[in-house]
């Protein structure tokens, strides 16, 4: 199974040059735990809930004048289009994260979270598992 048929097509991005504030409040409108940080249509990097709070505010800045530039994770580990859930799964375990942007021909068009790919896979098991006769 390929990421694209369980990503999640609407992303939500923010520019480097936002504040720690700004990118809170697109969060909580989205009601997500994270953003794609996009510069001239490319992926620069990616912004967590956690990162405003460690590095941002637990770290004594005004949310008000740290940049999300400041406290993004860069540079941000990506997925193709067409690579297969289970790869996408061993990117995610080694690299220790729990979200992959997914890029089609230079573009953004998705991402695809740990979640995602925990349902797909228990899914999958049910699958296998409904369709043997004992």
């Amino acid at each position: 199974m390929k990421i694209n048929k369980i990503m999640t097509k609407k992303v939500g991005t923010i520019t480097s040059t936002a504040t720690a504030t700004a990118c809170s409040a697109t969060m909580k409108e989205l009601n997500i735990g994270s953003l794609v940080v996009i510069q001239k249509g490319n992926v620069e990097g990616i912004v967590t809930a956690w990162d405003i709070t460690s590095k941002c505010i637990g770290s004594g800045k005004n949310p008000n004048n740290c940049t999300v530039f400041e406290i993004m994770t860069s540079p941000v580990h990506t997925a193709d289009f067409e690579t297969d859930v289970m790869e996408a799964a061993r990117v995610m375990a080694d690299r220790k994260i729990s979200r992959l942007p997914v890029i089609q021909l230079g573009s953004l068009v998705g991402i695809v979270t740990f979640a995602d790919i925990s349902q797909a896979v228990d899914q999958f098991t049910k699958d296998v598992l409904g369709s043997w006769k004992i």
